[in-house]
């Protein structure tokens, strides 16, 4: 077993980016999410490990036993935003309800309070985080420092440490990059790990590990799903995003939680579950109906 790294699943279906299908057509497809899910669920069981499940709450609304299932095998539940939308494309007042509106929902359905967000595409703003801790949430997992994606937000050139306290009482857990030449690589999963040969991906998370930083790594459900259906809507360069390497994650994702010691975000970093210990109760209203909710 190597080095312990945090796990991470951004949990979203094969058509809920956001953009080109908004929420407001989501009913129109089907749902493919479980089975990618639980074989995620097994490969962590096999191998005792746990991860931070980053979860949109239009799912979670769908899939609520799908939800209490990740939180009674003692994964962590945290919020993804509710309708996928790009953080710096909306407005303070619709980021705001999107955020209030997931972490109601998630809360809900597993009973106990979510603190963790990672915005849709790492599309973070300033005013987002400010946004987050009123909201709250006690950090952020959005920050991919300096890098050339085309839907990355470009707030942090570079981080001295990646677990790094943003706001007073609000911390960031950043996301990993590698240097090439002038250019930081994203090399935190994803697309990313489906790309790269897998001996090259290791290697590089043991160059990130070796420098003394903590690794995070994260998966789509819809990465392990060959089968799932093609997007016609997609440029070129998103659909080898997108499709690349489907075949062969399943086996890889095996091999990563197998040589390494895979942990949840406040596992890894348990400060964040102790700043959190406090009595909590949400009020807000739905459909013209107030509802409370508090911890069990």
């Amino acid at each position: 077993m190597g080095k312990s790294i945090i796990f991470t699943v951004d949990l979203e279906d094969w058509f809920t980016d956001g953009r080109q299908i908004q929420v407001e057509s989501w009913d129109n497809y089907e749902l493919m999410i479980e089975t990618n899910v639980y074989a995620i669920l097994s490969l962590l069981a096999k191998h005792n490990a746990k991860a931070t499940f980053f979860i949109l709450g239009w799912i979670a609304y769908k899939k609520p036993r799908l939800i209490q299932e990740i939180h009674a095998m003692r994964h962590e539940v945290a919020s993804h935003g509710y309708a996928h939308e790009l953080v710096y494309t909306l407005s303070e007042e619709k980021f705001r309800t999107d955020v209030r509106r997931s972490k109601l929902t998630l809360e809900d359905i597993i009973g106990a309070e979510v603190i963790g967000y990672r915005a849709p595409c790492f599309s973070m703003t300033r005013w987002g985080l400010d946004i987050l801790k009123e909201e709250g949430f006690i950090y952020d997992s959005s920050i991919v420092p300096r890098t050339y994606h085309d839907l990355y937000s470009r707030l942090y050139e570079s981080v001295e440490n990646p677990f790094f306290e943003i706001i007073e009482q609000f911390w960031e857990v950043s996301l990993p990059t590698l240097s090439i030449g002038p250019l930081q690589i994203p090399w935190g999963g994803g697309g990313y790990f489906r790309f790269y040969p897998y001996p090259l991906f290791i290697y590089g998370v043991r160059k990130w590990i070796s420098s003394g930083n903590p690794y995070i790594f994260y998966i789509h459900p819809y990465d392990l799903d060959p089968e799932q259906p093609r997007r016609t809507d997609y440029s070129r360069l998103n659909r080898l995003r997108r499709y690349y390497g489907l075949k062969s994650t399943r086996n890889k994702l095996e091999r990563l939680i197998g040589q390494f010691e895979c942990k949840s975000i406040v596992e890894y970093y348990p400060l964040l579950q102790q700043q959190n210990n406090r009595k909590w109760e949400t009020q807000y209203e739905e459909d013209g109906q107030l509802f409370a909710h508090s911890p069990q």
